[in-house]
């Protein structure tokens, strides 16, 4: 997750029922994820990752991009969005990682829009124009390390499927449950504030 300022010089990590669409094996990649995170105090945030790859859907349709020509892949045109508020705790660093923090456990929501242009950023506690909420998860617990204060990091974490919302996709029917029934294992990179990854579906 994005990185930020803590302590002196610590930098911390935040922390379809249609034709088979999307579905994914248990341990397949499920949803491949790139972005950042924000932080709303020392120790709190907000991830919001977009979406480039969700099962199999075609990579034209994440996006709503200009008419003609290739879609534009990124967050401001992204059909889906994972938005996950966190918190951390520093733990105590060791020789091989100078940094280290636990994620507690904590809730993320995928949002779904056709209309992505609308969404508005300025204020992101108020949510309501970022789509419709078709999957929520339960996101246990996970360890962020840095072996160099936080240039460079991992961090791996499992996400429980709690519920979610059929919706219409290019006129068929998409629901998450279809792709990731028990939810998913995510592993994430960063690198200098930048964070992208990919998340494999969980078996029973």
């Amino acid at each position: 997750m994005k990185l930020a300022t803590l302590a002196i010089s610590a930098i911390l990590i935040a922390g379809g029922a249609g034709p088979a669409a999307g579905q994914t094996g248990a341990s397949q990649v499920a949803v491949a994820f790139t972005g950042g995170s924000t932080w709303t105090s020392p120790s709190t945030g907000i991830c919001i990752w977009y979406l480039p790859l969700v099962g199999d859907l075609e990579f034209a349709s994440l996006f709503n991009g200009p008419l003609f020509g290739a879609p534009v892949a990124d967050r401001e045109h992204s059909r889906f969005i994972w938005v996950s508020d966190f918190s951390v705790q520093v733990l105590p660093a060791n020789q091989s990682f100078n940094l280290l923090a636990l994620v507690p456990a904590g809730t993320a929501t995928i949002y779904y829009t056709d209309r992505p242009d609308l969404r508005d950023w300025t204020d992101l506690t108020n949510r309501s124009t970022w789509g419709q909420p078709v999957a929520t998860f339960a996101r246990r617990a996970g360890l962020y390390q840095s072996a160099d204060m936080g240039a460079t990091d991992t961090f791996i974490f499992s996400a429980d499927l709690v519920t979610s919302t059929p919706f219409k996709l290019n006129g068929q029917t998409f629901d998450f449950k279809d792709v990731i029934p028990h939810g998913m294992t995510c592993h994430e990179t960063g690198v200098n504030g930048a964070e992208a990854g990919t998340c494999l579906a969980k078996g029973q």
